[in-house]
């Protein structure tokens, strides 16, 4: 990956591993960024107080609070509410709470730094480029049942009707439903899927968007802007 594609923005690592988090800043600042250190989400909380974050990676298990704490902290914020990765070891916590707690992605230890860098990218670029990456192929297409739909800044939770049809985590779907006013349709990666029956007729899924098309991208330019503490991909329940 090219140096520098992380120039201008800065970043808060969140870890009370000192080594890893030194060589993850340290592969930050390679790439360009402005990177902060923290042990804890008290330090944390003081970093964010008085730095304009542009992203957070944080670990969930850390004396004196975890990163899903620090998360909760972040929404109840009044001011600039930056995407949060979460990384964890663990089984700590589903992708759907994860999602639905506000984060915009789980990486599981170990990871590769190549991996961490490209989604420090993604989640730091602007929503033109975030959110258009070209028409992705596709195998199947969802259509959520009427009024069964949330929308976050980054993903939609909906209810659908399978008909039988099998999803996988991350299988790539393609989209297109109303909401309010708006029609949104484009290609995403199921991160979450439940059946809500016992024959698995009907189920859950949250999506993550990867693709939107122009007019919708035009649209939710705005609806991503006033977005500041509405969940990545909420929940329905």
């Amino acid at each position: 990956m090219e140096e520098d594609v992380l120039k201008g923005k800065t970043l808060l690592v969140v870890d009370d591993e000192v080594d890893l988090r030194d060589i993850v800043a340290s592969e930050l600042e390679f790439m360009g960024a402005k990177v902060f250190q923290a042990e804890n989400i008290l330090s944390a909380q003081k970093i964010l107080m008085s730095n304009k974050i542009d992203l957070i990676i944080s670990d969930i298990r850390m004396p004196g609070g975890t990163g899903v704490d620090l998360l909760d902290v972040v929404k109840s914020k009044d001011v600039h509410v930056p995407p949060v990765i979460l990384i964890t070891g663990f089984a700590d916590i589903t992708n759907e709470d994860a999602f639905d707690k506000g984060a915009e992605a789980l990486l599981n230890k170990p990871f590769k730094l190549d991996d961490l860098i490209k989604m420090a990218v993604r989640y730091t670029s602007p929503v033109e480029e975030r959110f258009n990456h070209g028409t992705i192929e596709t195998r199947k297409e969802i259509k959520p049942l009427n009024g069964e739909i949330k929308i976050g800044r980054g993903g939609v939770a909906l209810k659908l009707d399978t008909h039988g049809t099998k999803y996988e985590i991350g299988e790539i779907v393609k989209f297109n439903f109303d909401y309010e006013d708006k029609s949104f349709a484009g290609e995403g990666i199921c991160r979450w899927f439940k059946p809500t029956d016992q024959g698995a007729q009907k189920a859950t899924m949250g999506v993550e968007f990867m693709h939107l098309t122009k007019e919708t991208l035009d649209h939710f330019k705005e609806f991503f802007e006033d977005s500041k503490v509405i969940p990545y991909i909420p929940s329905l329940s």
